[in-house]
């Protein structure tokens, strides 16, 4: 089966988006080589990473739904710090809101890229007039 997918750094609001194409997982086998590839391209980034999603390209079959959202779960555990989702076909839309609910994978959605990043900076906003900044460089917590 050939697929592709890149991983693109986008400097000017320090965000990761998953680009797929032809990512169609239909086995087990396929489930377990798409997190491999997905672990190769976070190995380019130095740790963890705010992550967009195109979901557009990447078709989860129902014979792979189950083991998808335990593979999802690891691979956005280990790899991002909040992960935001737009695009996709109804029937991956249910494995990601399946797996949210079973595995407790986060499951934001969004119609298109610029309302999952608008969603994604109102969330660091959040945090940050909280007082809660832990992932940028040279900025300490002063509330202690």
């Amino acid at each position: 089966m050939a697929w592709g997918m890149s991983f693109e750094r986008d400097a000017e609001h320090d965000v990761v988006t998953a680009h797929f194409t032809d990512c169609i997982l239909v086995t087990d086998e396929d489930v377990y080589r798409w997190g491999r590839e997905v672990e190769a391209q976070f190995a380019k980034f130095n740790g963890r990473v705010d992550l967009l999603i195109n979901l557009d390209g990447l078709i989860v079959r129902h014979t792979a739904g189950r083991i998808f959202g335990k593979v999802r779960r690891e691979v956005l555990e280990r790899n991002t710090h909040r992960s935001y989702r737009y695009g996709g076909d109804e029937m991956t839309l249910t494995f990601i809101n399946t797996s949210g609910a079973i595995h407790g994978a986060a499951v934001n959605h969004f119609p298109t890229r610029e309302a999952a990043l608008a969603a994604l900076i109102a969330e660091r906003e959040t945090l940050r007039k909280r007082g809660f900044t832990p992932f940028l460089p040279g900025v300490f917590n002063t509330k202690r």
